[in-house]
């Protein structure tokens, strides 16, 4: 099977049609592979660093595909290593894969980044979802290497999978918490004027505005975090919002009451999956918790309203809030594979090593 490193600065309208084609087909969905997120990401984010690792024929089929920086140092060691392009915006990092050659596809990544001539010692493949067929793809491959890989402790973020009946939050909320929830609803339409409910903005050009808005006037705002708040960045959210309503894969769903919207939910649509990209809320209504109401009603829009069959939260593991909600848990795990030939001094036992040296360095400091 070919395989081969393009630069993202390289690629051509024949090469993103070989990628669309991939990730609509893929095994698994990945939206933050796909080129609608990565070239703006790229071009905004980037460097001359950024690479696209594609097994397949240039101008003919891609049977799989990983963005990838290469990096002089990961994790603050020396490593010289390919590792999967995780920016700011991207939550997953499973590549995307073809269903029928899975194995193969993703051996000939690993051999086109670790194969002999390679300057590469080391490839790291980052949060990579750790069940379904990618996984026992990835474990399988893993497996045959000279080397044997290293997999760093993963963990486990909130995620819905649908259920026969929308009984989602009797796992997770208790009766008081319930009732807490509805006295906020009613109190926060009664300080707006009407009934709170959640309205489907996403073919609005406007709410996305709206969304950056609300973003920009609070905590993230005061921090510098937010999307007007980076030279570029509002533009790059723009922009995937255009990409993906254009494919009618965006979902902007807004809390409303009296004609406002208090808080927003960003999702990103792949395949049959929904991906939780941003969320913003109005924090001087913050004492009703508007973001809180949004997340609570998001779960029975899934089931009533929606038909993909698992919603990723893409929420920070630690977030209190998400996890009490959602009652499901999605795996992630990160992979190290070291080289075989002489640029792979970076062994099993090595990595190891510098690891616990870093951590116990992070922990001291």
């Amino acid at each position: 099977m070919n395989s081969f490193l393009l630069p993202i600065a390289d690629i051509d309208s024949a090469d993103r049609a070989a990628w669309s084609d991939l990730a609509r087909g893929a095994v698994e969905p990945n939206p933050f592979f796909e080129p609608e997120l990565v070239l703006p990401a790229a071009e905004r984010l980037g460097g001359d660093r950024l690479g696209l690792l594609v097994a397949g024929r240039r101008g003919g089929d891609w049977l799989a595909c990983l963005p990838v920086y290469m990096r002089t140092r990961w994790k603050g060691l020396p490593l010289h290593a390919l590792a999967t392009w995780r920016h700011s915006y991207c939550f997953l990092g499973t590549p995307l894969v073809a269903p029928a050659t899975a194995d193969e596809a993703l051996g000939a990544l690993l051999d086109e980044g670790l194969g002999n001539g390679s300057r590469w010692g080391l490839m790291v493949l980052e949060w990579v979802r750790a069940d379904g067929p990618v996984a026992e793809a990835v474990d399988r491959v893993l497996a045959g290497r000279p080397r044997p890989p290293v997999r760093l402790a993963g963990f486990h973020r909130a995620a819905l999978r649908r259920r026969p009946s929308g009984d989602y939050l009797d796992e997770t909320l208790r009766p008081h918490h319930r009732r807490e929830l509805r006295r906020l609803a009613r109190r926060l339409g009664e300080e707006l004027g009407s009934e709170v409910e959640v309205a489907d903005r996403s073919g609005e050009h406007a709410a996305v505005e709206e969304f950056m808005a609300l973003e920009s006037a609070g905590e993230k705002g005061r921090r510098g975090t937010a999307f007007a708040s980076r030279p570029g960045h509002a533009d790059l959210f723009r922009r995937i919002c255009a990409d993906f309503r254009e494919q009618g894969r965006l979902q902007l769903l807004a809390l409303t009451a009296g004609g406002r919207s208090v808080a927003f939910k960003c999702n990103l649509r792949a395949g049959d999956e929904v991906f939780c990209f941003k969320i913003a809320y109005d924090e001087t209504l913050a004492r009703f918790s508007p973001g809180v109401q949004l997340e609570q009603r998001m779960v029975d829009f899934f089931h009533d309203r929606m038909t993909e069959t698992t919603m990723d939260s893409c929420a920070d593991p630690s977030n209190e809030m998400i996890n009490r909600l959602w009652p499901d848990r999605r795996p992630l795990a990160t992979h190290m594979v070291s080289a075989s030939g002489p640029a792979g001094w970076a062994s099993t036992r090595g990595v190891r090593a510098a690891l616990l040296v870093h951590n116990r360095t992070r922990r001291a400091s």
